[in-house]
């Protein structure tokens, strides 16, 4: 397997990190649905918001590569019978998924370092705090950071239905172009 794209194949490297980042998105959302329903004296009080900030870290690192790769590499071409208008929406949802990423990692970031504390990476490192909120401005944070996971879910509940469209109803390589271990009908694979 090649690790660049090609014309007609997402590489290793584009593989990895999509299906890396669709991992950690549902990990981190399960997390932040669970741990916020958690009670002060609940074993995981504290854990669950530790690990949901290292996962979130690790997945902003990742959106960031993911971002210059995809700058610095050519997308794979439409399939061919894909309306223009399709590929033109698909390519907006992929934009708008990598943005809502960035932004919860921030506004992450923003509800974590509000009060001077750093964001810690499995205790391993810390970003420290670079601004202070007001307990207003960190509640309007933390609700753009729920509205803003909602939406990152229902944009890749829509990717992922259009990809099992593209490969159940039209049979098309749409999806195993982006699969590891997949042949493709075309020679540059």
């Amino acid at each position: 397997m090649m690790l660049k794209d090609t014309s007609h194949r997402y590489g290793a490297l584009s593989q990895c990190l999509h299906w890396s980042s669709a991992i950690l998105v549902i990990a981190l959302f399960s997390i932040g649905l669970w741990m916020v329903e958690l009670g002060y004296y609940d074993n995981y009080y504290h854990q669950a918001p530790a690990l949901h900030i290292s996962l979130g870290i690790l997945l902003f690192g990742l959106t960031l590569v993911r971002i210059f790769w995809r700058l610095s590499q050519a997308s794979p071409q439409a399939i061919v019978g894909t309306s223009k208008w399709q590929h033109q929406l698909a390519l907006t949802i992929k934009w708008l998924l990598l943005s809502l990423l960035t932004l919860l990692a921030i506004t992450g970031y923003l509800i974590t370092s509000a009060e001077g504390a750093g964001a810690s990476f499995f205790d391993w490192f810390t970003i420290p705090s670079s601004i202070q909120l007001s307990s207003a401005n960190v509640d309007s944070a933390g609700e753009l950071h729920e509205w803003g996971a909602w939406l990152l879910i229902a944009l890749a509940v829509l990717h992922a239905g259009a990809a099992f469209m593209h490969h159940f109803i039209k049979k098309d390589e749409t999806l195993t172009r982006m699969l590891p271990f997949t042949k493709s009908h075309n020679r540059d694979t």
